[in-house]
């Protein structure tokens, strides 16, 4: 660096920076003074502007006050008028009031003898009589659970000595009568749904162990001596010596004796160490033939509970009669076993109806005698009628699975009468398309010789009938692919009828169901045989 631009930078530049130095925290605080001022002014603004509001506020509710007691006394004076000009005609209707209630009141105890008693031994005169009846308890009865807690909280209660001890323990009391009043006890039947004995008795059991049956304490097991010394087989079951004959026989006619082949098939589907060889079913034979015993307690529960779905399923029908309510069908014609009552969904055809039995079953097959001389004559009387009109009818009842409890019902579809001569054809085609290859049961059942005779209430099916006399029946072994509309479906591809109306039909609207009758009932009242019974006038 040159001689010249040390002079400079000594003399010029760095008594710049040092003035520049001390002006620059001068200006900070200027900026920051003028900032402090202008803050201050803006909160005494707002300050201002608050004041404002709230000084409106406070004139805006005194005058509203004042409004109010013009108001006020505006109406007392009014008020006062009006006393002033009816207080004479006031009396005057107090006065004959008066009168009146005192002639009642003599003439009632002119009635009544002044010392005769009540039913709760207050004499009449001095007996009060309240001038708004009591309130009933409208309180809903705690369930199972909300028992237990109040419960729960007496204990608590009564080990923590509070005061309120007994008044929880009366009202725990006082529950739990409310809820053993509502409970209702209903006997279950000796039979099932389907009809079939229940198994609530033990014939081989002891006393001891009649006792002691169903207790969760008792899991040891009697050890039973199935060989002897020399290893030859004595015992297959420890009951073998105590079962007779009779015995096995009920047990095979309730049902509670299983087939070997599901209980061979149950043990090896429980044993994982499962081989299919000779030896070893040999060394595990007494394994694969030891069952599994229930208690009487355990049937007594199964029959309960099998009773309970049964009534469930059965106060959902649609088709039964329950005691406050009446088939949700539209019915047309009711007999003494059975009604004729039309589709709650769109009909595949005009006239389309059903045959119900009244009795909640789930084949036709498990009817009597009566019933089904019933149906016969709904079918007669159908066929006549739909016959006038030159059309023939169909009848088809389709079963698919007994789990679900479903009610039997015959769908009753007419068709024209080149079409009804062709049903045969047409169904005959569909049963043997649907049936597989290989079935254990034949895939066409000629029922013309009499339904009830060749198809069986224990297997799900299908069956149509061409006329009175009989059809065509199928017997369903896989029903999650049996569709439910089957029959529906062939009928539909006969009359070229769209998917909507077989497949899945929309419900039809209840309003309609009354207008609905009365056109079936102009053209069924002259074929109706139900007519003839007593009361089955229109």
């Amino acid at each position: 660096m040159s001689y010249d631009h040390k002079i400079v930078i000594k003399y010029f530049i760095l008594p710049w920076v040092k003035f520049l130095m001390e002006t620059l925290p001068s200006n900070k605080s200027k900026r920051t003074s003028e900032k402090t001022k202008g803050s201050k002014k803006r909160s005494h603004k707002k300050r201002k502007k608050s004041d404002r509001k709230n000084k409106n506020q406070e004139k805006e509710r005194s005058r509203k006050r004042q409004r109010q007691e013009r108001k006020e006394r505006d109406t007392e004076s009014t008020s006062s008028d009006s006393c002033s000009n009816t207080d004479e005609e006031s009396e005057a209707i107090w006065v004959e009031k008066k009168v009146e209630l005192s002639h009642e009141v003599e003439n009632y105890e002119q009635k009544i003898p002044s010392g005769s008693p009540s039913d709760d031994g207050i004499p009449y005169r001095t007996q009060l009589i309240p001038s708004v009846a009591p309130r009933l308890a409208s309180n809903p009865t705690l369930s199972a659970d909300e028992l237990n807690r109040l419960k729960a909280k007496a204990l608590r209660a009564k080990l923590t000595n509070s005061p309120n001890a007994e008044e929880l323990e009366k009202k725990y009391e006082m529950e739990k009568k409310r809820a053993e009043g509502n409970n209702k006890v209903e006997i279950v039947p000796i039979v099932d749904s389907r009809g079939r004995l229940y198994d609530t008795t033990n014939p081989s059991a002891s006393s001891s162990s009649l006792q002691h049956a169903g207790s969760p304490r008792q899991k040891r097991k009697e050890k039973i001596d199935t060989h002897d010394e020399t290893g030859n087989r004595i015992h297959y079951f420890k009951d073998d010596d105590k079962l007779q004959l009779q015995h096995l026989v009920m047990q095979e006619r309730l049902g509670t004796g299983k087939s070997m082949d599901a209980q061979m098939a149950g043990r090896i589907m429980g044993d994982k160490k499962f081989e299919d060889d000779l030896d070893y079913l040999d060394e595990h034979a007494d394994k694969m033939a030891r069952g599994k015993e229930q208690t009487i307690e355990q049937k007594r529960q199964f029959a309960i509970q099998d009773f309970k779905k049964s009534q469930d399923f059965i106060n959902s029908c649609p088709y039964c009669f329950g005691q406050d309510k009446s088939p949700v069908a539209p019915m047309v014609s009711l007999g003494t076993k059975t009604y004729l009552a039309l589709s709650t969904v769109t009909e595949m055809t005009s006239g389309h109806c059903l045959i119900v039995p009244i009795q909640h079953c789930l084949t036709t097959l498990e009817l009597d005698d009566d019933t089904w001389d019933e149906i016969r004559n709904f079918m007669k009387c159908l066929i006549q009628m739909f016959h006038s009109e030159d059309r023939g009818v169909l009848f088809f009842e389709t079963v698919i699975s007994f789990k679900y409890q479903k009610h039997a019902i015959i769908e009753c579809i007419p068709l024209p009468w080149n079409l009804s001569q062709d049903a045969p054809a047409f169904f005959r085609e569909a049963i043997l398309s649907t049936a597989g290859e290989w079935t254990q049961n034949k895939k066409i059942i000629d029922t013309a010789k009499g339904f009830r005779n060749k198809m069986v209430k224990d297997l799900p099916y299908f069956h149509v009938w061409f006329n009175v006399d009989g059809g065509m029946g199928h017997v369903i072994e896989n029903a999650k692919k049996f569709p439910e509309w089957f029959g529906k479906e062939i009928v539909a591809g006969m009359c070229d009828l769209p998917p909507d109306r077989w497949r899945k039909p929309k419900k039809l609207n209840p309003r309609d169901k009354h207008k609905r009758v009365q056109e079936f009932v102009k053209k069924w009242k002259k074929w109706d045989w139900t007519q003839m019974l007593e009361g089955g006038e229109y």
